[in-house]
């Protein structure tokens, strides 16, 4: 497949004129790309070349909007070039990482192509990236505008909500623990953890336990 070729299928998921920019680094790194089904844990993620292959592997959720499928996928870009630069002996999301980070992110920045609240919230994100941009609430919210559907993410919504997930099952919002939140499901009242940025449909503001 020629690069043209390939920008010409990357382009449904990323923003306008962000395309070749994705297909170089696809084919300056020998990145296999894959498009995951939605995971309510995390947009996106990466592996280094195996003993049975060659090629780097970066996988982004496909039902992300396209600001936020670029995003993640430089966010897994940094990652890759973090491993080649120090293999596994730094912290994943450590200072290195958020170098490399704020490298790849440059030219996306510098081209103004994101629209200027994103744009915005980018340049401030890059001070100091966090592990996931949804750790960063700002930057969240300014990136769930341009979402497809009207879900929310779970950080988004108050503690007390009843919220169903894609999977059916109901919950009600409880305390934060870092990234996750304490939440009890419905009707049984047991408690479970769920992830911050895990898409929900609100059902009600509040429900009684």
């Amino acid at each position: 497949m020629t690069k043209a070729e390939l920008a010409e299928k990357i382009k449904k998921f990323v923003p306008h004129g962000t395309e070749t920019y994705v297909v170089d680094l696809l084919a300056q790194y020998k990145i296999q790309l894959k498009l995951n089904k939605p995971r309510s844990s995390k947009f996106g993620d990466y592996r280094s070349p195996g003993p049975d292959s060659k090629y780097h592997r970066i996988t982004v959720n496909k039902d992300l909007n396209p600001y936020s499928f670029l995003i993640t996928f430089l966010h897994e870009v940094a990652h890759l070039t973090a491993f080649e630069k120090f293999k596994h002996t730094i912290d994943p999301h450590g200072k290195e990482w958020k170098s490399e980070f704020k490298v790849i992110l440059q030219p996306v920045v510098k081209e103004h192509l994101l629209p200027d609240d994103i744009l915005i919230a980018v340049k401030k994100y890059m001070h100091d990236p966090a592990a996931s941009s949804c750790s960063d609430a700002h930057l969240m919210k300014v990136l769930s505008k341009y979402d497809f559907d009207n879900k929310k993410l779970l950080e988004q919504i108050p503690l007390g909500a009843t919220f169903k997930l894609d999977s059916g099952r109901i919950f009600v919002k409880g305390k934060k623990l870092r990234s996750w939140y304490l939440c009890h499901e419905l009707p049984s009242k047991k408690e479970y953890k769920v992830s911050g940025i895990s898409k929900v449909e609100v059902i009600e503001s509040i429900h009684p336990l």
